[in-house]
Parts: structure tokens; sequence; C-alpha cells
């Protein structure tokens, strides 16, 4: 919608590329700090913030600027760190491998599914205006941070281990 061209395009996602990097990066430090539970938490916290922001942000005349505030706030690298560790916390050293490869499974069937979702909530295929465009991806994006926010608040009820 922005018509940018390739390059343009590329360099749009560095801003989004480079918050995800940092928050990989602080995940581990901060689980650390206040553990994966309150860790994974607060990323989903953030998480519904930023995508509830970036969908506030979303106009037919908006610029890019006016997304990388909620762009910086998901903090999805956070949340991919814990995600993957916690897979894999308490899974015994010959079992790591099929722990790995079941969260990446389910994070890729997830974000699949997810996203076939939201585009039929977006009726993105129906649109031919520019507005209708825009408010069919902002409500998709209010139903994901409803669906963000829901995961926050009963994150904190999952059992501390897996039971086998």
């Amino acid at each position: 919608m922005l018509g940018y061209d390739a390059l343009r395009t590329g360099l749009a996602y560095l801003v989004p590329m480079l918050a995800i990097t940092a928050c990989s990066l602080l995940a581990g430090r901060i689980t650390t700090r206040l553990g994966p539970r309150t860790a994974m938490t607060g990323s989903l916290a953030l998480g519904s913030a930023g995508t509830a922001m970036v969908a506030l942000a979303m106009a037919t005349d908006g610029s890019y600027a006016a997304l990388i505030p909620g762009f910086l706030v998901l903090g999805q690298g956070a949340g991919y760190t814990l995600m993957f560790g916690a897979a894999a916390a308490g899974i015994a050293g010959h079992e790591q491998g099929i722990a790995s490869g079941m969260a990446s499974t389910a994070q890729q069937v997830g974000g699949a599914v997810g996203l076939a979702v939201l585009i039929g909530i977006a009726g993105l295929g129906e649109h031919t205006s520019a507005a209708a465009t825009v408010d069919g991806t902002r409500t998709a994006l209010f139903v994901a941070t409803a669906g963000i926010a829901l995961t926050a608040v009963v994150s904190p009820g999952f059992p501390h281990r897996a039971t086998r």
C-alpha cells in the first residue's frame, strides 16, 4: 500500500528484525532473573500490547514510521526463545531432538493456521479499496491481540513441569 519498491521493503523489514534479535538476546537474561513462567507471561503481554499498537497505527494514509513503536514493543524474539526453552525444559538429553522438533512443528503449523484464520477474518480477498483492506487487517490484528492477551492471562496457570 505504501508503494515501496523491493529495496525499500527490505529496509523496512530491518526494524522488526532488529527488535526480534534484541528480544531474543534479552530473553535468556530475563528468564534467569524472573523465571520462565514470568518471562513468558511478560513476553505475551508485551506482544499483545505491540500488536494492538500496530493495529491502532494502521491507516490508509498512514506511514511506516507510525508502525515502528508497535514493532518494537512486540518482542517476538523473546517469545520464540522462551517457547523453545520451555519445550526442552526437563526433557532428557536423548529426547531433546524430539522436543525441539515438536516445538518447531507446532510453531510452524500454528503460524500457518493462525495466518489463514486471520486472513479469513480480514477478508482480504473481498476488498477492493485501500480503506477496506486496512480496516480488515486492523480487525484481524485486534483478534490476534485478544488471542495473545488471553494466552498471557491463562499462562500462569500452566503446570510447572510436564507430566509423563
